[in-house]
């Protein structure tokens, strides 16, 4: 049985962007959709569970993509250092989801590790860019 534990989209997260903001909002949806995807064992949530997992992480794959090519723009210069994180991040998501298919992993374990690093990632990290942001448009980030 999971714990319902959901994560709250604070203001205090902000980034000052509202595309990240929004994409950062997503990802907090789809990792409380995980906790409640791990309530029950039957194989309908074990189901739901995997495919929100799978969809998760080709959403962090956009957002991070979206964050590296604005970090780039606004020339950060602690850009390799946080890309080096989004790419650890993404190389144990995928670690994790073999462990779980291959019943090795227990779903709850890594749900909990995802709110963790998000909510870590996005309070510490990504709160680092946030001054680099004030005074750009939203539209010099398009493209």
């Amino acid at each position: 049985m999971c714990i319902n534990d959901d994560l709250e989209w604070r203001k205090v997260y902000s980034v000052g962007s509202e595309v990240i903001d929004n994409q950062h909002k997503e990802l907090v949806e789809m990792t409380n959709s995980l906790f409640q995807g791990c309530t029950n064992s039957t194989q309908k949530e074990m189901h739901v569970y995997m495919r929100t997992i799978k969809k998760a992480v080709k959403y962090t794959k956009i957002h991070f993509e979206t964050e590296e090519k604005i970090m780039q723009k606004v020339n950060y210069p602690e850009y390799i250092l946080h890309k080096t994180e989004h790419e650890q991040f993404v190389e144990e998501v995928v670690k994790q989801l073999k462990k779980i298919e291959g019943g090795i992993c227990i779903p709850l374990e890594f749900a909990i590790f995802l709110k963790n690093w998000v909510l870590n990632h996005i309070a510490v990290s990504d709160k680092k860019y946030s001054p680099f942001l004030k005074g750009i448009k939203e539209e010099d980030f398009a493209s």
